[in-house]
């Protein structure tokens, strides 16, 4: 079941959206690790149209959430959001990530928003099935990131809502 995030699940956000870092594979990995205080400051930010949403299993445990975020502070951007969503490492490669991208689809929808965009790692193949389903592929941006070294390619998509 998804819900509104809410400064009561700053900390276990932070704790997956660390998972998710540690590897290089599912985020971007930070300098310092998530906190519950950032995570909390990212949620004042978060409100309005731009929400978060934490996805609670049948047992009432937070296993995921997501996001819609700006996709520019630049005006005429305005109609235009940037999705994310990160996944408990316990509880991937369930179809979580896939209700996660219909969830926001709706969301969005509803909200005016007339596109959405997400951004991935080449390498993070389980997100890349997902969004081929349910979007269009924008660009490749060759050698975009440097992860441990390694440049990485990242991998641009798109859906038109209306």
């Amino acid at each position: 079941m998804f819900r509104y995030a809410s400064y009561a699940d700053a900390e276990e956000m932070a704790a997956i959206y660390n998972q998710a870092a540690k590897s290089g594979l599912y985020a971007i990995s930070q300098l310092a690790p998530d906190t519950r205080r950032k995570r909390m400051k990212w949620l004042d930010e978060h409100q309005g149209r731009y929400r978060a949403f934490v996805y609670e299993n049948s047992a009432g445990v937070s296993v995921g959430w997501c996001s819609l975020s700006p996709f520019s502070l630049r005006c005429e951007y305005h109609d235009v959001a940037e999705i994310s969503r990160y996944i408990d490492e316990d509880h991937r490669g369930k179809g979580l990530g896939k209700l996660m991208l219909a969830h926001l689809i709706q969301v969005a929808s509803s909200s005016g928003f007339r596109l959405l965009v997400s951004r991935i790692y080449e390498r993070n193949v389980q997100s890349i099935k997902a969004l081929n389903q349910l979007f269009d592929r924008a660009a490749v941006m060759h050698e975009v990131a440097s992860i441990d070294g390694e440049y990485q390619n990242e991998i641009w998509f798109y859906k038109r809502l209306h």
